[in-house]
């Protein structure tokens, strides 16, 4: 320790002089000027006593005012003086307070300087021992890399010697695999061709069947179509020679009915004859007894007015009677025109109930001749799908055929001699790699 605990701050106070004081502290700028007065006064108190001693003996008066001023002038000296020591105290105690710090700090510093002392020693040591340790370390080292060179000079022929071993039990083995690969794939071969063959007459029976089964079925179908429109044709003509024997007979009673009402238009006709000449004797007797009249009666206009009424009605009774004969004309018509329009009707019903009963059955036949061939497409895509599958495993043997001997195939399962080698070394890894392909 440089400093002891004994050591105070009063010991440094004694020890440092007022001059030291003065040049080390460092002062505000306004107190500097009152330093330099402060010397200045205790030199002038040094040099005062001879000029005192000479104003004396000139004049009291004088002196005394002069002491009156000078007095006034050191009181407030004195006073700067005070504040000025007032304030050099308090910096004292601030720069006391600072020191005890320091010394604190110094304390610390040295005791930790102690303690990095200590431990310098004990790494030292320590570092020591490991420079041992290190030299021994690397002897060892040097040994073992020693041992392992020959070790790996030993492995290096060992691995030579078991690569060897290993190409010659992998040809051994890829002739081997080579055999029994081109004889089961001749095997599989024949089975597949007898497979393919069993399957292709399989479906061509099954197409025969069904062609044959189609065949019969479409000729069925035909004969018994023939044989349907053969019936509906015989049921058409003997509906239409039926129709037009009753269409005969209704012809024939029309004109038995037309006889017969022409007969009675006739008796009518000769009636209304025989009527009318003897309407046109009584016209020309009654013209005659009005000629006789008018050449009596000239002289009545009453009764000529009269006749003239008379004839007018008589042409429209005329006119009225050629009108109902015209309209009964019409009526036998058109009743003629409606009891054929009924039979025509009811002949058109029938023939439409026919022709309907005609199209379900067509249809029918229509849906099983579609079903008929929609059986045939499925047929055809299922032999097609087999063709691509016997191309498909066709194609598959000609692989395996050509890998066989290209000798692109090895053995799914390791040799003995392989299997049995705990490792391998990372410079001789590429002789070992070998093709692993699993037979299908």
């Amino acid at each position: 320790m440089l400093l002891s605990p004994k050591f105070s701050l009063s010991t440094i106070h004694v020890r440092l002089t007022a001059k030291g004081l003065l040049r080390n502290l460092r002062l505000p700028s306004g107190f500097r000027k009152s330093t330099l007065i402060f010397h200045t006064v205790e030199k002038g108190r040094q040099k005062n006593p001879r000029s005192l001693c000479t104003q004396t003996q000139t004049s009291p008066d004088v002196l005394s005012a002069e002491k009156t001023l000078e007095l006034a002038q050191y009181k407030a000296k004195c006073e700067n003086q005070r504040g000025f020591i007032l304030q050099l105290k308090q910096l004292l105690s601030c720069g006391n307070t600072k020191l005890e710090a320091l010394i604190i700090v110094i304390q610390h510093l040295l005791s930790e300087r102690e303690e990095a002392l200590k431990q310098h020693k004990t790494l030292s040591q320590e570092l020591v021992n490991l420079r041992g340790e290190l030299v021994t370390a690397s002897t060892t080292c040097e040994k073992l890399e020693k041992a392992r060179n020959e070790i790996q000079i030993a492995y290096e022929g060992f691995v030579q010697k078991l690569n060897q071993q290993h190409q010659t039990d992998l040809t051994e083995l890829e002739n081997r695999l080579k055999e029994f690969y081109t004889g089961e794939c001749e095997k599989l071969q024949n089975i597949y061709i007898e497979e393919a063959e069993k399957y292709k007459t399989q479906l061509q029976e099954q197409f025969d069947n069904l062609n044959a089964a189609h065949e019969t079925s479409k000729l069925e179908i035909e004969a018994s179509h023939s044989e349907k429109v053969e019936l509906l044709k015989k049921a058409y003509e003997t509906s239409l020679s039926e129709i037009k024997k009753s269409h005969e007979m209704e012809k024939k009673s029309l004109e038995d009915l037309h006889h017969e009402k022409q007969e009675s238009l006739e008796k009518q006709i000769n009636d209304l004859k025989s009527e009318n000449d003897t309407l046109n004797e009584k016209l020309k007797s009654e013209e005659q007894k009005r000629i006789s009249r008018e050449k009596a009666n000239l002289k009545n206009p009453q009764i000529m007015y009269l006749e003239q009424e008379l004839e007018s009605l008589k042409a429209v009774l005329e006119i009225k009677n050629e009108k109902l004969h015209q309209q009964d004309i019409k009526l036998m018509k058109m009743e003629k025109l409606v009891d054929n329009n009924t039979a025509l009707v009811d002949k058109l019903k029938r023939f439409q109930q026919e022709n309907e009963e005609l199209k379900a059955r067509m249809d029918k036949h229509m849906a099983i001749s579609r079903q008929l061939s929609t059986e045939q497409a499925v047929l055809q895509e299922s032999l097609e799908k087999e063709s691509k599958v016997n191309k498909r495993l066709s194609m598959e043997n000609e692989e395996l055929l050509w890998k066989l001997h290209n000798g692109d195939l090895c053995s799914p399962k390791r040799s003995p001699t392989s299997s049995a080698i705990p490792f391998q070394s990372p410079r001789h890894s590429g002789s070992f790699s070998s093709p692993s392909i699993s037979p299908r």
